[in-house]
């Protein structure tokens, strides 16, 4: 009673259902009292596994990725034709609620986000086909033993009856028949109350092993050699499926900046949205979260699976639909990223009231993974088979042949006729994948170039004779492994086999000279070295803005080398914090929010959208990398007077109208154009291409780019590849080469 008399007021946390780091956390103002509490009258919140479980499971069902459901649908629909029962066996390896169960039977989500059930998909591919699914034995693990009950519900409400338990394994069985049209499945569930990994005896033949809302919970490396061994039994290895895998990257929408704090006379600053997400990401990867979905791509390459596709799959919490799982988001922050902030000296109370006052809808990145496993001995290749009793060689590439325009041809020339194709420093490349340029390859797919007489590209071998005129090939982004070189080319014995950079337009095969090629750093993937460009690029832009420590930075544009630029610059010095201001922050403007999302993973201190560059500003140096005139118009209108603007962007054959009145000219501000190409007269005492390229690849292997990659593509579909890209449906293509 003396405490509460002097404003200290106790929290109940024996007996209550709280732990104490919850009272701790309740006492700090960062989560709601629990329900029953007295103080609950405002409303209260109490975390429960399977509430938590229910209200994301609607979440789900709308956010999971349709392209690749549609693509799973085809993979078993496949297998269902190699039966001859047409049976199909699926492991859950996290069941939780038995979500996916309900979404492979019945479907869900709802309006443009409706998803039809897999049974019925699979039926659809297998139309007029030979073979038809009869039959569906799920298995489905889940450790948490408090779920159970809840499971035996969900069955019941879906209609299954419990059956006899043939198996000493599972804890019940279950059976249902599912009706569609005129044909029947009979779907059998298997409750094994265990965790996947202690499993003695997996089940035999399965066809697919799921994990929703789960590989995000281990190492890479752990799950890629468990998820292995569970289908050690399957003589044909299975397809896995992750889906809702989270990517790193929560945002508000809107994201709000940084603020002074809501207590009179508080020295303290409430952070921007970003950096306490990116604080939530960091506790989240202290406690064993992986955070980077590229990770477990590479990992389960490692251990002999293949990445068929993969697709966002974002949630979207509007807190007026889905209120029991906003509010545990909120309680999520509040026990993890509310005590970063806290030791980090920022205002964490006033940012959760902030949350609360102004309840925006939350955008959490998630994807889904589709891999193949495939047998330890499959695909293995005699070295030159393939090749080597044929005559023909044929290079499939892209031709740019008008204003929107883009087609793939392919070439072919008989090597009997040609055996020294190669000129003596030539090498030959047998391409793994390329890059797109979102900047200046989508303006050679617009036309907007503004001098077709022009070079194509003063500084690439190939391109200085080259015009910027259709028909052309562009590109300059290519890794692939050397096949062949001339007879005059030193280092050949050791070059042959090894990954290689090329700037060369995209084609599945190039022969280009041996000094316009580098050898790839070892470690460093094909998928991550075709951004190399693109990185130096990146590096160019950052040096020619020369940010000394304690500048506050603005980044206009988030495309591919916005967000390069941000990551960078976000290396160079955390951001400081006091009651003096803020020094070395980085702030990413874009009105795309899955962009802003990425750049707060990359290191954005803020990531808004251009609309709150008034009140985030003013900056002392601004790096327009938009391709938007009116972006450049804001950088010159928030940046400070003495500050730099450096444009790294190309308009084409754009008018650009600035308004550059008497406050600019009495502003002494610097506007400045950055290019790639040569380096700055000012720096060539210290710096060389050489020296720059060294950086870049070490930068590369450093921010591993290759997770920035949305849409994986073959030259076949270039055409429709340009047109995601031109549309902003896309941030970054890759075409792949078999």
């Amino acid at each position: 009673r003396k405490a509460e008399s002097v404003g200290i007021k106790g929290i109940h946390v024996n007996g209550s259902g709280r732990t104490l780091e919850e009272g701790l956390a309740q006492a700090l103002g960062h989560i709601l009292p629990s329900k029953s509490s007295d103080d609950a009258a405002c409303g209260g919140y109490t975390f429960s596994d399977a509430d938590y479980l229910l209200a994301k499971n609607r979440v789900d069902a709308q956010s999971i990725n349709p392209f690749v459901w549609e693509q799973l649908a085809q993979e078993l629909a496949m297998r269902v034709q190699q039966t001859d029962d047409g049976a199909l066996r699926m492991a859950d390896l996290g069941a939780g609620m038995l979500s996916m169960l309900r979404l492979i039977m019945e479907g869900g989500g709802k309006g443009d986000r409706t998803k039809p059930s897999m049974i019925s998909l699979i039926k659809k591919h297998l139309s007029g086909q030979q073979g038809s699914i009869a039959r569906l034995e799920y298995f489905a693990y889940e450790s948490n033993l408090n779920l159970l009950e809840g499971c035996r519900e969900r069955l019941f409400e879906m209609g299954f009856e419990e059956t006899k338990n043939d198996s000493s394994d599972d804890v019940a069985s279950f059976t249902n028949v599912v009706m569609k049209s005129e044909d029947k499945v009979e779907v059998t569930v298997h409750l094994r109350p265990t965790d996947y990994q202690s499993e003695q005896s997996p089940p035999r033949g399965l066809d697919l092993v799921i994990g929703c809302c789960f590989a995000d919970l281990f190492n890479p490396s752990q799950l890629a050699l468990s998820t292995r061994r569970f289908a050690r039994r399957c003589r044909n290895p299975p397809l896995v499926y992750f889906p809702i895998t989270f990517a790193g990257a929560t945002q508000f929408v809107a994201a709000y900046p940084a603020m002074p704090s809501y207590s009179p006379g508080s020295r303290t600053m409430i952070p921007s949205d970003t950096t306490a997400f990116n604080l939530y990401s960091e506790s989240l990867a202290a406690h064993g979260h992986n955070l980077d979905p590229s990770l477990i791509a590479n990992a389960m390459r490692d251990h002999g699976g293949s990445l068929i596709t993969k697709g966002a799959s974002d949630w979207i919490i509007d807190r007026s639909t889905d209120r029991h799982l906003w509010e545990t988001m909120l309680y999520f922050f509040g026990t993890s990223s509310a005590r970063e902030m806290t030791r980090f000296g920022f205002d964490s109370e006033g940012w959760i009231r902030r949350c609360r006052d102004d309840p925006r809808t939350i955008v959490v990145s998630n994807v889904d993974l589709l891999f193949r496993l495939r047998r330890e001995l499959e695909d293995k290749k005699v070295e030159g088979e393939g090749e080597r009793d044929s005559t023909t060689v044929s290079a499939q590439e892209i031709r740019f042949v008008a204003p929107y325009n883009v087609t793939a041809v392919t070439r072919r020339w008989d090597k009997s006729d040609n055996p020294s194709r190669l000129s003596p420093n030539q090498v030959e490349i047998e391409s793994i994948c390329s890059l797109i340029s979102s900047g200046t390859e989508l303006k050679v797919f617009r036309g907007s170039f503004d001098d077709s007489s022009a070079a194509l590209d003063e500084n690439i071998e190939g391109m200085a004779e080259e015009k910027m005129e259709y028909p052309l090939a562009y590109g300059y982004s290519l890794v692939g492994r050397v096949v062949a070189c001339g007879s005059d080319v030193d280092d050949a014995e050791s070059l042959v086999g090894r990954l290689v950079f090329a700037f060369s337009p995209h084609s599945s095969r190039v022969i280009v000279g041996r000094d316009a090629i580098q050898v790839v750093p070892v470690g460093v993937s094909a998928e991550d070295a075709v951004f190399m460009p693109s990185v130096e690029t990146a590096l160019s832009l950052a040096h020619d803005a020369h940010v000394r420590m304690g500048e506050n930075v603005a980044v206009y544009g988030q495309g591919l080398i916005g967000l390069l630029v941000t990551s960078i610059l976000s290396m160079q010095s955390p951001p400081l914090f006091s009651p003096h201001g803020s020094f070395s922050t980085v702030t990413a403007f874009d009105v795309a929010p899955d962009r802003l999302r990425v750049a707060g993973a990359l290191g954005a201190t803020s990531a808004l959208h251009p609309s709150e560059a008034s009140s985030a500003g003013p900056f002392d140096v601004s790096i327009e990398v938009s391709g938007n005139p009116r972006a450049l118009q804001s950088a010159i209108d928030h940046t400070s007077d003495n500050g730099r603007i450096i444009v790294g962007s190309w308009y084409g054959n754009s008018d650009v109208a600035l308004r550059l009145g008497i406050d600019f000219h009495r502003s002494h501000k610097t506007i400045r154009t950055s290019q790639v190409s040569n380096i700055p007269c000012e720096a060539t005492g210290l710096w060389s291409k050489e020296r720059r390229f060294g950086l870049a690849w070490a930068l590369v292997e450093s921010i591993r780019p290759s997770r920035l990659i949305t849409r994986r593509m073959t030259l076949d579909d270039a055409q429709r590849a340009y047109e995601l890209l031109d549309e902003g449906k896309e941030v970054v293509v890759c075409f792949k080469y078999d």
